[in-house]
């Protein structure tokens, strides 16, 4: 083989390793996100939820900021704090982890997570398809309505009649899907990373959540507090956000979302072997349908690079 054709190779080769990777970093990253509101339930901590938003989005801002600075310098940062979309992302996504936590708190972990992460893919994949980021597929159509399908099997029908907790988990999937999608259009529009973005979005996030930390932080008053406090700021959030942004870069807004209908899976599993929750035969089997979306996405979004794998892998 000659050098040249090695060359040609290692490119046609790089974007599919780079979806396969992205791929597995939102799965990852699923993992971290899915003990925020479960280890929040199972400590029973008694700060507010407004309170434990803000300051999840408080500290990985932080995070997320010193990282993209250490690894790709200030000059992208400093660009896209300019920029309206970014505020825009800022606010989606202080409102999205509020909102998520009120809603848990009131209607329960499961029924939270599910009304959240099964609204998103839908508003991601119109919302991305009306700003440009990607059409929907027939794909992610069968995908997300598999995942949904298996949600609905993990947690039934809700006896829970709370408009306020409701409405909370569908503002949290709306503003979810709008991070998401004006997400990926920067990483595709501008020379930045989706770890620069996402520092700039929850930098700016964690300027705004100041206010909410400085006086409404009274019950961080043990040890056993401040370690939850960093854990869900600093692991569930930065760390977890860091592996998401590689999924930004290289996958569709809606696949993206998708992908993380995972998370409930997750909580699910972890409320059965470390809550002692007790599992029906037909949340099993919505188990099995949501892996079965993910494999399916997965297979697909491996084997058909986009037009964003070509234009921003730059990392």
């Amino acid at each position: 083989m000659t050098k040249a054709s090695s060359s040609s190779s290692a490119r046609h080769a790089s974007p599919k390793n780079g979806q396969q990777l992205a791929v597995v970093s939102v799965l990852l990253a699923c993992v971290l996100f899915s003990t925020s509101a479960t280890g929040r339930a199972y400590l029973d901590f008694p700060g507010s939820s407004i309170s434990v938003g803000a300051w999840r989005v408080f500290l990985g801002g932080i995070g997320l900021a010193a990282y993209a600075a250490i690894r790709y310098g200030t000059s992208g940062l400093r660009k896209l704090i300019r920029m309206p979309i970014v505020w825009v992302m800022a606010l989606a996504v202080l409102a999205y982890q509020i909102s998520f936590f009120i809603g848990a708190a009131r209607i329960g972990v499961a029924m939270g997570t599910l009304g959240a992460l099964a609204t998103a893919p839908f508003f991601a994949g119109v919302l991305g398809w009306i700003v440009g980021t990607g059409k929907p597929t027939a794909v992610w159509a069968v995908s997300t309505a598999m995942g949904v399908v298996g949600l609905a099997l993990i947690t039934g029908v809700s006896e829970v009649r709370d408009n306020l907790g409701f409405f909370a988990v569908f503002i949290s999937g709306v503003m979810y899907a709008v991070f998401t999608v004006f997400g990926v259009r920067l990483t595709r529009t501008h020379d930045v990373t989706g770890a620069e973005v996402l520092g700039a979005a929850f930098g700016i996030g964690a300027v705004l959540s100041l206010p909410i930390v400085l006086f409404t932080s009274a019950w961080i008053n043990s040890a056993l507090l401040v370690g939850f406090v960093l854990y869900i700021g600093l692991a569930t959030t930065a760390l977890g956000y860091i592996l998401f942004g590689n999924g930004l870069t290289h996958l569709s807004p809606g696949t993206v979302s998708t992908l993380t209908l995972a998370e409930p899976v997750l909580a699910t599993l972890m409320g059965v072997y470390i809550l002692g929750e007790a599992m029906n035969l037909r949340g099993w089997i919505g188990c099995a349908v949501i892996i079965g979306a993910l494999a399916l996405l997965g297979i697909v979004e491996s084997r058909t690079p986009t037009k964003s794998n070509l234009e921003t892998s730059n990392a």
